[in-house]
């Protein structure tokens, strides 16, 4: 009976004090912007009979009351009166009327701490939170678990391939003979095999073992056997002619494709002088790089080709190697240009040019997949980087 009579009195002091503190909040939303239009009427009387002062001072008053009120409510709401609100805090012996707060443990996958744009409050005497939304999830990368195959787009490029699924581009050329013959030679809605790690595309032969399969790309047998994606199984590593293997960290040695050249006389004086110019102007979609030893330059279809160098055509027609329309430049001092994928040229095999003469227009003929110029130099067959030459 104690017990219960105590904690009626308890509810009853808990009522009384949250009473007053509302009669003690309506008090100062009432009585403050009274007492604050009083003190600018008395003001305003004290200033005297001022005609011209009445309207501002009017104005004045009802500002001033707007704003003291919207103080006033800001204080009242968001400030705990030490003095006055001491009393209201929950006493934990007061039983039935206890307000516990229990922390929430943060969920262990992918949720931050609070931000500091969450909004807090007391109520009671408890601290409140209020999260804001995130909408946003972030979602893992995910390996993949298979070779799949990829379209190419309008636009594509070897290096744009192997950017999308965080590959080399050597990885997508060697799992591609079309694409290895020429790696920039790229055609709309061809299909290309992507491999879900770096690496060498392997068909086994029939004399194939995995020990000559790893001399042959420079790889060790371990690497191939514990590739998850071989499917081999331990002890014996069977393998099959015809099979697919993934040769991981495995390489391929450079082919140097041979466009047949000018057998006949060279021009008296068709000598260049080492200099290159750029042959068209515009922005440069593919570089060079281990597979693509020439650089890519998007130009309109019907741009003039320009020489980079004086010297004599060796070859000017079409290619059955996915140039497409090609010019080759002698420059007479160790050093060719190519020039693919045109839509004209103006040119015949054995013509002298001078740098800067043009030869023709450049276009999308051969393997490409948008209107760019394929520009190579070689000098004594080897392929060269461009940039390292150009202005």
């Amino acid at each position: 009976m104690d017990e219960i009579a105590e904690q009626s009195i308890t509810s009853e002091s808990g009522k009384a004090r949250k009473k007053a503190r509302k009669g003690l909040r309506a008090w100062a939303e009432t009585m403050l912007p009274r007492l604050c239009a009083r003190l600018v009427v008395a003001f305003w009387r004290l200033a005297g009979d001022w005609k011209g002062l009445r309207p501002v001072l009017m104005r004045t008053s009802a500002h001033v009351a707007v704003i003291t009120v919207s103080c006033a409510v800001l204080v009242l709401g968001s400030v705990r009166w030490p003095s006055l609100l001491a009393d209201a805090r929950p006493d934990p012996s007061e039983g039935p009327l206890q307000i516990a707060a229990t922390p929430v443990e943060e969920p262990a996958l992918g949720v931050a701490a609070l931000s500091h744009s969450a909004r807090s409050w007391q109520l009671d005497g408890v601290s409140m939170v209020a999260r804001r939304a995130d909408p946003h999830t972030s979602i893992p990368v995910r390996p993949r678990l298979d070779v799949i195959t990829y379209t190419v787009q309008v636009g594509d490029t070897v290096e744009a391939i192997a950017s999308r699924f965080t590959l080399q581009p050597t990885t997508i050329m060697w799992a591609n003979p079309a694409i290895e013959d020429l790696p920039d030679l790229l055609r709309v809605g061809q299909e290309v095999i992507v491999l879900p790690v770096d690496g060498v595309y392997h068909t086994v032969g029939a004399d194939d073992t995995l020990d000559s399969i790893a001399e042959k790309y420079k790889a060790d047998v371990a690497a191939i056997t514990s590739c998850e994606y071989n499917h081999l199984k331990p002890p014996v590593f069977r393998i099959t002619e015809g099979q697919k293997l993934i040769i991981p960290g495995g390489e391929k040695p450079y082919v140097v494709k041979v466009v047949t050249s000018y057998n006949g006389p060279v021009p008296e004086g068709a000598h260049g002088t080492g200099l290159f110019q750029w042959p068209v102007l515009g922005y440069i979609t593919q570089g060079y790089w281990y597979g693509h030893r020439a650089i890519d330059i998007a130009v309109p279809t019907g741009t003039a080709l320009r020489a980079a160098d004086s010297g004599f055509v060796s070859f000017a027609g079409w290619t059955d190697v996915g140039y497409g329309y090609l010019i080759v430049v002698d420059h007479g001092n160790g050093f060719a240009t190519y020039y693919g994928h045109l839509s004209n040229y103006y040119v015949v095999a054995g013509q002298a040019v001078e740098r800067g003469q043009v030869m023709g227009a450049t276009g999308n003929t051969g393997w490409s997949t948008g209107p760019h110029l394929h520009f190579e130099i070689r000098y004594a067959g080897v392929m060269q980087n461009p940039r390292a030459y150009l202005p």
